[in-house]
């Protein structure tokens, strides 16, 4: 195991979740465990349970769960290495080493002569534009309506056609060839001459947090056959996913105005900009990274979705508004679907009042989602349309008017084509299972199957022997040697986890497995980390035997079996006629009734 997880594993034998959590949040003990209002989602009753013995938590509604490091980091919105600090704080325990995790970096040398050269050159733009060759820059924007109060502002500028004038003009300030080229500005040429790469072109600064140009974007001014951004590299200061543009003036807006709108590119920026409205940050046509949520979190206001509302512009949307879900950011949406008009359109067109009352129609993500789905209708499996509804299951259990909840269940059947009563049975179902003190847990959606037989032996043998993982080597051995992967794909994920603990450790044990799961770089770390830990607080009381094994390993190939068959069907009858489907489907149990009887 890694030196962090060892330093992990011993922060872990000498700290108490209880102490921990309690540190945070009101505890009340409830015979051998303790439970609190759970800080992971909308929660009125107490519905996360903290077990000392098991040194875990787990909320049973959310599904959230993980241990000591699982929890801070979620709450506090750390990192790993963070959050081991901060478990050794509260637990008054800092082993050797401890202090090497997460040092925060300095600021060298080297940042600060890149820092200074490009305040120079961007000076030497902005000059630039107010020169006669400038004026062809100033005119383009000048009929985009920025004006010279906004140019100054966001700095905007030109860079002269004579690029290599430019890094001359660079030289004489005193910055070194190496400098400038690490700024990804210059362009070495085959004649061991160098030029700006930016020649020609109207220029837009993107700053760091703090307000620094750290890089460009520059926009040519002709149409030719170069490209019509062109972009500053990846350098020792830019990085794309690192940065929200704008942000050095949103952030102190945002803390006044308690939100800020995410747009999708400099216009939009602008366009609110211009009626006041300062706290707006562009993604620059990339995805959402945790680097920028990071950022947004740290502001502590509501997020306001606002990017295109071409088909493109919704899907990223979706995908953020996903992510941003996941990791529990309060945010709302621009409703802006039915409307192809970016803010900028909307203000040239229209005029303020009009953009003001487009951004001010904002909507939950549940609607916003539900809507584009029926606008878009992406989904095309039945797994894709499962898991929809699996995401939506809280927010129906949360539902207290039957019209509402109605309204969704319509939704939602027109969606995914499933019939509305078999989703109010599986609302009905995990309802009982959230008052038994279950959750929502995985055996109550897999029994949700409208499109074909429930998998339920299957994954009841599965989960059997993935339990009996966690408690026994010898569980492990057999699934390597006679089993080799799951059915489940979450299961067989931390059947994988399990292995690689099991190869370097004499005994088995979740929490180390748990902070293998955490140390890892798997998107879907958070949903195997909620299974694991729901998988340890539910009651297994079978031992393990070799005839328990052996019995599991019959199940599992059987059930294997017909699910194959099961799955053959259902591909075979995709974009046939009913009389076709009704065909196929005679021809299928005839040949399976053939095979039974032999």
């Amino acid at each position: 195991m890694a030196f962090t997880g060892l330093i992990a594993e011993d922060i872990l034998k000498h700290s108490d979740i209880v102490k921990v959590i309690g540190s945070y949040l009101n505890l009340v003990k409830q015979g051998k465990n303790y439970k609190c209002v759970c800080p992971f989602h909308d929660d009125t009753n107490p519905s996360l349970t903290i077990s000392p013995e098991k040194q875990m938590f787990k909320c049973f509604v959310c599904g959230t769960g993980g241990n000591a490091f699982t929890f801070v980091q979620k709450y506090e919105h750390v990192s790993f290495g963070e959050a081991l600090k901060k478990v050794a704080d509260i637990s008054d325990y800092h082993p050797e080493g401890l202090e090497t995790i997460s040092k925060p970096k300095k600021v060298d040398a080297k940042k600060e002569a890149l820092l200074k050269c490009l305040y120079d050159l961007n000076l030497y733009y902005q000059f630039a534009l107010n020169t006669p060759e400038g004026k062809e820059g100033l005119d383009y924007f000048e009929s985009r309506k920025l004006d010279a109060a906004l140019r100054n502002k966001y700095k905007l500028g030109y860079a002269p056609k004579d690029g290599k004038a430019t890094i001359d003009f660079l030289l004489k300030k005193g910055h070194s060839i190496v400098t400038i080229e690490e700024t990804g500005v210059m362009r070495m040429l085959s004649n061991s001459s160098y030029k700006d790469m930016n020649e020609g072109r109207v220029t837009f600064p993107i700053c760091d947090i703090d307000g620094n140009v750290i890089g460009f974007s520059a926009r040519r001014l002709i149409n030719d056959d170069t490209a019509k951004y062109m972009n500053t590299p990846e350098t020792y200061l830019f990085h794309k996913t690192n940065n929200l543009y704008n942000i050095h003036i949103a952030k102190d807006a945002a803390k006044i105005k308690g939100y800020i709108y995410v747009c999708e590119g400099f216009m939009d920026v602008y366009a609110l900009g211009k009626i006041g409205i300062d706290a707006a940050v562009a993604i620059m046509g990339t995805a959402l990274t945790m680097e920028h949520i990071q950022i947004l979190r740290s502001l502590n206001v509501e997020i306001r979705l606002c990017l295109d509302g071409d088909l493109p512009g919704q899907s990223a949307m979706m995908k953020i508004a996903k992510v941003l879900s996941k990791e529990g950011i309060n945010f709302r949406v621009v409703d802006n679907q039915g409307s192809d008009r970016d803010p900028d359109e909307i203000l040239n067109e229209d005029g303020q009042a009009a953009l003001e009352e487009y951004l001010n129609k904002l909507t939950s993500q549940t609607d916003f989602a539900l809507n584009y789905y029926l606008r878009s209708n992406p989904l095309k499996t039945n797994e894709e349309k499962k898991t929809l509804i699996k995401e939506f299951l809280p927010v129906l259990l949360r539902i207290n008017s039957q019209l509402e909840l109605d309204n969704y269940l319509r939704k939602l059947e027109k969606i995914t084509g499933f019939d509305a009563e078999s989703i109010r049975d599986l609302l009905r179902r995990s309802r009982q299972s959230v008052n038994s003190g279950n959750g929502i847990n995985r055996e109550v959606f897999q029994n949700f199957h409208p499109e074909r037989e429930a998998l339920q032996k299957l994954i009841t043998a599965e989960r059997e022997l993935l339990y009996q993982m966690s408690q026994n080597k010898s569980a492990v051995d057999f699934y390597e040697q006679k089993i080799g992967g799951f059915y489940d794909d979450i299961y067989r994920q931390i059947a994988m986890f399990m292995v690689e603990y099991a190869e370097t450790h004499p005994e088995m044990d979740v929490n180390g497995v748990i902070i293998l799961v955490e140390n890892s770089d798997l998107d879907n770390k958070d949903e195997i980390l909620n299974d694991l830990t729901s998988l340890m607080v539910e009651t297994h009381p079978n031992k393990c035997s070799d005839e328990l094994l052996d019995n599991l390993l019959e199940t599992i190939n059987d059930e294997k079996s017909r699910i194959t068959d099961e799955d053959i069907l259902a591909d075979s009858l995709k974009g046939k006629t009913e009389l076709e489907q009704a065909r196929i489907i005679a021809e299928f149990r005839k040949r399976k009734m053939a095979k039974n009887k032999k």
